[in-house]
């Protein structure tokens, strides 16, 4: 094997590291939600069994204030939990960006399977243009949650 090949050989492995990562992580934060009981109306934690899940939230224990993705978790529980109106006063972007994680899975999976073959520029763009956007949209949530 030349250099050349084996240069390849490596970013073929890292490529696919890196898609089972991604796959890991979407994977837990759509089925751990499952496991989880829903706060308490009034309530900011979760549940895992019967112990209550303190906040998890490095902003909010630093500085007393919700950042742009508090209220994530107990939207996704909520909503894994049929509690559509809860997963939206939980968070209002909670619903979408769920969906958004979900469909990670089954993406991550063909690529996978195809390898970095299956990995086009269309499929770049639609996967890291609207990432710009997505997290626009949670600041301006954030600021609208905050001045409401």
């Amino acid at each position: 094997m030349n250099e050349q090949s084996e240069s390849i050989v490596d970013l073929e492995k890292r490529f696919r590291a890196h898609q089972w990562v991604q796959l890991f992580f979407a994977t837990v934060m759509v089925i751990l939600p499952f496991f989880l009981a829903p706060a308490y109306p009034g309530e900011e934690r979760v549940a895992l069994g019967s112990w209550r899940i303190p906040p998890v939230c490095p902003h909010r224990v630093l500085f007393m204030k919700s950042c742009p993705g508090c209220g994530l978790i107990r939207s996704f529980t909520a909503l894994t939990h049929g509690q559509f109106r809860a997963s939206y006063a939980y968070h209002r972007l909670g619903i979408p960006l769920f969906l958004i994680i979900a469909l990670q899975i089954p993406f991550r999976l063909y690529l996978l399977k195809k390898g970095s073959q299956g990995y086009s520029k269309r499929i770049e763009t639609i996967i890291y243009r609207p990432v710009p956007y997505v997290i626009a949209i949670l600041v301006i949530n954030w600021l609208i949650s905050v001045w409401a």
